[in-house]
């Protein structure tokens, strides 16, 4: 077994405690004479809704994001991206929270002919530090780190990364409207692969209607500093509901729309299916 390959286990190892983490704290944090009924109330939807619009937000939540990209290369072919994201808030002291945010990509993407690329890509897990009692600008900021767990060399970079990141967010009435930043330098890794610079940018904007429903929209738009065409940006509107799987409240949200800006060959338009188990405390 080669050095990047037991370094790549050992950081797969440490992701899955992450969200056996993040399920076991929610768990506990539910209360044992918690009545049970199949519906979530109106008032708690809606407050669950906006926690979860929230990237800081005190709620530990495990979203499944399913992404179908159409259009790719001269066949026009379709790729899949199934995001894993455990999102863990810490209390660290009275004044701060600590949140940490992961991104495990599962990727299957068309390659040469008939052949399709599948495996687990780069890793890329985020702590934000935000006051633990924000006012009407809610706003956190921390490190990223890009992790080299690509299971096969197209869906990774071979490159440990790292960079600043931060999000300004506010929730005025039913709305949520902020904007999530982060920028990547490869700090290490493979000699003969290109070093990484990137830039992601996601503006993103919610209304929330009542009962757990909400519409929004959101721009996940990713720069490639060494790539001759350096954007790629979807642009997704969604509709999300909260509501129950047996007593546990998950928010579905369902989301498509056109890729605005891409590189030759990037695809045309991307669907996506998105479901987020909520732990509220």
């Amino acid at each position: 077994m080669t050095t990047h390959e037991a370094t790549r286990r050992w950081l797969v190892a440490g992701l899955v405690a992450v969200l056996c983490l993040a399920s076991a704290r929610g768990a506990s944090a539910q209360s044992p004479g918690a009545n049970p009924t199949p519906k979530v109330a109106a008032d708690q939807a809606t407050d669950l809704a906006k926690q979860q619009q929230n990237p800081i937000s005190s709620l530990i939540s495990v979203p499944l994001q399913g992404n179908w990209d159409f259009g790719l290369g001269d066949r026009d072919a379709a790729g899949t991206l199934f995001n894993i994201q455990p999102v863990v808030p810490l209390a660290i002291s009275r004044s701060t929270n600590l949140v940490l945010r992961v991104i495990l990509p599962l990727a299957s993407q068309p390659g040469s002919g008939d052949v399709r690329v599948n495996g687990l890509g780069d890793v890329v897990a985020t702590a934000f530090f935000s006051p633990a009692k924000s006012g009407r600008v809610i706003w956190g900021a921390g490190p990223v780190f890009l992790l080299p767990t690509a299971t096969n060399n197209t869906l990774g970079s071979e490159k440990f990364g790292v960079g600043p990141s931060a999000v300004l967010l506010t929730q005025p009435g039913p709305w949520t409207i902020g904007l999530l930043f982060n920028h990547i330098w490869s700090a290490s890794g493979a000699s003969d692969r290109e070093d990484v610079s990137s830039t992601f940018l996601q503006p993103f904007v919610n209304y929330n209607l009542g009962d757990g429903l909400a519409v929004g929209a959101v721009m996940e738009a990713t720069a490639n500093w060494k790539a001759d065409e350096h954007w790629t940006a979807p642009l997704l509107f969604t509709v999300s509901k909260v509501a129950r799987l047996g007593n546990r409240p998950v928010n579905f949200v369902v989301g498509a729309g056109p890729t605005v800006v891409s590189p030759e060959g990037g695809s045309t338009w991307r669907f996506r299916f998105m479901a987020v188990f909520l732990y509220p405390r």
